[in-house]
C-alpha cells in the first residue's frame, strides 16, 4: 500500500485514523505473503506529497530470521508494525511552501503495481494543476475533473483503491471550512479520483484530532467564504467570521448548526496553537451594522450577545484559555448608510465576529 501525506503548516500533524489503521492491519494480516522474508510481503510506502525520501514499513509479521510468524507472537508483531507505520505517517512534514497534492499522488504511485492508496491530507491544494485558490468553491466537480483529465494532469489510478482521510481539517493560519465548503472539497477529490480511473474512491468522514502542525514552512492559505484569517507581526492570528457564516438572523444571536460545526473546527485550531500557553487570552469582538432606526446602545448590545454566543461555542468545543469577550457595536468610522440609503452589502461586511489568539 501507498500512503501520501501532505503535512503542511496549515493542517494538523498527520494522523492515522481508525480507517487507516484498519487498512494497515488488514495488509499486515494478508495471507498473500511468502514463507521467507526474501519473497512477497505487505509493505506500506509513506510518501510526502512534496517529494523526498519514501520510507517503507514492513507490515507482514516476520521473525528475526525472516520467516513468517504464525505463532503466539504474531498479534504483537502486527501491532508493532502497524504502530510503526502510524508513527512514520505522523512524522511526515512538508518541506516546501505550497501544496501540489495532485502531483504528489502522481509521483507516489508512478511505477508501482495497483494496491491501496491512502491520502492523508486536508486537501487544500495551492500549487500545480489543481489550485483551489483559482478553482474556488462554486465550480462543478465533474467539470473540473474532466478538464484536468483532458489536460493530461491526472495521475494513473487504474486498479487503485483510494481513501482520502483528513479532508478539511485545518490548523495554523488556514481559516476553518464551513460545512458546504467541506462537502465541496470532498466532492472535488472524489470526482478527480474517479476520473483518474481508480477502482474505488472513498472519503473518511471521521474527524482527526487537531494537533500542532508538524511542518514549520509557511504555506499559502485558501480563501474560504465568510471566514478570513490574518497572521499579525507578533504571530497572533485574527480570524474574522462573517454574519453569513454564523447564520445569525435579524436581531438574533442564535448560532446555526453549521456555524457551531465551523466554530468547533476553529476551537480545535486555537487549542492546538495555545496548547503550551494555557494563560494566553483569546479575544472575541462582535460588530454590528447600523440600519435605520437602530441605536448605538442597541447595536452594542446585539454585538455583545453575538460575541458571547461565539465565545460560548468555542468554550463548549474545548477552548480553556481565558476568553476576553466584548461587543463593539458599529465599528467607529463605518456606516452602511451610503448616499442617504441603507446599503445591505456594506451592512453585510460590517456584521462579523473577530477572534484573535
Amino acid at each position: 500500500m501507498v500512503v501520501v501525506v501532505s503535512g503542511t503548516a496549515n493542517e494538523p500533524k498527520p494522523f492515522a485514523t481508525a480507517a487507516t489503521l484498519k487498512i494497515l492491519r488488514d495488509a499486515a494480516n494478508s495471507t498473500d505473503a511468502s514463507a521467507q522474508g526474501s519473497g512477497k510481503s505487505s509493505v506500506a510506502l509513506v510518501s510526502a506529497a512534496d517529494g523526498g525520501d519514501v520510507p517503507s514499513v514492513l507490515l507482514t509479521p516476520r521473525r528475526a530470521d525472516g520467516a513468517l510468524e504464525h505463532g503466539l507472537n504474531r498479534p504483537a508483531l502486527i501491532d508493532k508494525n502497524v504502530q510503526l507505520a502510524a508513527d512514520v505517517i505522523g512524522a511526515t512534514a512538508a518541506h516546501r511552501a505550497g501544496l501540489d497534492l495532485l502531483g504528489g499522488i502522481d509521483q507516489a504511485v508512478r511505477g508501482i503495481d495497483p494496491g491501496t492508496l491512502v491520502v492523508v491530507s486536508f486537501g487544500l491544494s495551492t500549487a500545480g494543476a489543481f489550485d483551489l485558490r483559482q478553482v474556488g468553491w462554486n465550480a462543478d466537480p465533474a467539470t473540473i475533473a474532466k478538464q484536468l483529465k483532458t489536460a493530461g494532469q491526472l495521475p494513473h489510478l487504474g486498479g487503485w483503491h483510494v481513501l482520502f482521510t483528513g479532508l478539511g481539517a485545518v490548523a495554523g493560519a488556514q481559516p476553518p471550512l464551513p460545512t458546504p465548503a467541506r462537502d465541496k472539497l470532498g466532492a472535488y477529490w472524489r470526482a478527480i479520483c474517479q476520473a483518474a480511473g481508480a477502482a474505488s474512491c472513498d472519503v473518511d468522514q471521521s474527524r482527526v484530532p487537531v494537533r500542532r502542525p508538524e511542518a514549520t514552512i509557511a504555506t499559502p492559505a485558501v480563501p474560504v467564504p465568510g471566514v478570513e484569517s490574518v497572521v499579525g507581526p507578533s504571530g497572533r492570528i485574527s480570524t474574522t467570521v462573517a454574519d453569513s457564516a454564523l447564520g445569525f438572523a435579524g436581531d438574533s444571536a442564535d448560532l446555526s448548526a453549521g456555524a457551531r460545526d465551523l466554530l468547533r473546527s476553529l476551537a480545535e485550531s486555537i487549542s492546538a496553537r495555545l496548547a503550551d500557553r494555557p494563560d494566553a487570552p483569546v479575544t472575541v469582538r462582535g460588530y454590528a451594522a447600523d440600519p435605520p432606526g437602530s441605536t448605538a446602545a442597541g447595536r452594542q448590545q446585539l454585538a455583545a450577545l453575538r460575541a458571547q454566543a461565539v465565545a460560548g461555542a468555542l468554550k463548549a468545543s474545548g477552548v480553556t484559555n481565558p476568553l476576553d469577550v466584548a461587543g463593539i457595536g458599529t465599528q467607529p468610522g463605518t456606516t452602511a448608510v451610503l448616499g442617504g440609503r441603507f446599503d445591505e452589502q456594506a451592512a453585510t461586511r460590517m456584521r462579523r465576529v473577530e477572534i484573535t489568539y
